[in-house]
């Protein structure tokens, strides 16, 4: 069978892309809709809480399905953002254009973890598949669009952010059928047998993943309080959009060492060894940019989001060494809810924090939030897994 790497890496970059040109600016264009910081985390809090129980329903209902119907899925969730982007770019902001930038946020969040778990479904049935270099190329991606991006928005207004958007739907659309395309030669294994409702069996059956999973809730909680409130962090600093997609493609960057290098990594040290290292990275960011005292320093706080890129692929890779092949799907739909639930709480959290306390005492609750994730972590990873290893 060929390598699935360079489809698995198209749709990878053309997701990240997408959330490095609308979701990392998602602040700057509600502003332009005339909400307040605490709306806006309300708004997308709510968006994200929608998000996360969908992601754990869809992963139920796909991880019994099968191939076809996670990429037909995937492909038609694609056809839906570009169809929304177009609706925006000829939309003036304002409140009758908060619905539809929310929906594309809501995808935008939805995605990433069910292409997560497309590879990872192709890859524990022995396909060729490099998850590192596919995420890789998405941090990659995010990095030049913020950039590009954050630079056209000086002076001009929200709509480089959708025309951006509208190629980049596309891309992911034509990367889900070149998938598709690809795999559809390796035979699939049967799924687990259905469990009404959200599968909390899932969470009984595999009691050690559950406490990883409530550690990297918190560790993203911290983490996200950075990457959803970037814009209003760098106006602290003394910043503006420029400096915040300077600030953003810096993470981005910075995260593609451990994304590529992660094959060869993982070889040398075990998956939990990794993904206890990320948390401490982490920690140690938000402590910087909690230090920091102007938009330089602030970039490099950025270099420590070499954390987040091992935190990201190690996840991946200590779910599909631990959770059996049928199960695979519903463990990556719980890896991506647990994320979503952190920026849920930051986004509930961080805007009311930013307006009552100030920026200040928002990272300092993010770094106390990923310390205490990384500890937990730390604990459910020195336990006995629930896998084969």
């Amino acid at each position: 069978m060929k390598t699935l790497t360079p489809a698995f890496a198209l749709m990878q970059g053309a997701i990240w892309a997408i959330y490095g040109s609308i979701y990392s600016y998602s602040s700057v264009y509600l502003l332009s809709c005339s909400l307040s910081n605490t709306a806006i985390g309300l708004c997308l809090g709510a968006t994200i809480g929608v998000c996360f129980f969908l992601q754990i329903l869809a992963g139920e209902v796909l991880n019994r399905s099968g191939r076809t119907a996670l990429m037909s899925f995937l492909a038609g969730c694609s056809i839906l953002l570009l169809a929304l982007c177009l609706l925006l770019l000829f939309l003036r902001p304002g409140l009758w254009a908060v619905c539809p930038f929310l929906a594309a946020c809501l995808l935008i969040q939805l995605l990433p973890a069910l292409i997560n778990s497309a590879g990872v479904y192709e890859l524990q049935l022995g396909a060729g598949l490099n998850v590192g270099v596919g995420r890789g190329t998405g941090s990659l991606g995010c990095a030049v669009c913020s950039v590009v991006v954050g630079r056209l928005l000086v002076g001009t207004d929200t709509r480089p952010m959708f025309v951006a958007g509208l190629a980049l739907s596309a891309a992911l659309a034509v990367g889900c059928q070149w998938f598709h395309a690809r795999a559809a030669g390796c035979p699939e294994q049967q799924a687990s047998a259905p469990s009404g409702g959200l599968n909390l069996r899932f969470l009984r059956l595999y009691p050690t993943f559950a406490l990883v999973l409530c550690g990297m809730v918190l560790i993203m909680l911290g983490h996200t309080f950075v990457s959803n409130f970037l814009y209003q962090i760098t106006a602290a600093k003394g910043g503006n959009e420029w400096d915040t997609g300077i600030a953003g493609a810096i993470a981005a960057v910075a995260e593609l060492p451990a994304l590529f290098a992660f094959g060869y990594l993982s070889r040398r040290a075990s998956c939990a060894l990794w993904l206890k290292l990320s948390g401490l990275l982490l920690v140690f960011k938000l402590l910087t940019a909690f230090l920091a005292e102007g938009v330089p320093a602030l970039w490099a706080s950025e270099l420590l989001q070499v954390g987040y890129g091992l935190f990201t692929v190690s996840g991946i890779y200590y779910a599909s060494r631990t959770i059996p092949h049928r199960d695979s799907i519903s463990a990556q739909a719980y890896l991506g809810a647990a994320s979503t639930l952190g920026v849920f709480l930051s986004l509930l959290l961080g805007g009311g924090v930013i307006d009552q306390l100030g920026v200040p005492m928002l990272l300092l609750l993010g770094t106390l939030s990923a310390a205490l994730g990384t500890a937990v972590v730390c604990l459910a990873t020195g336990r006995r897994p629930d896998g084969p290893a």
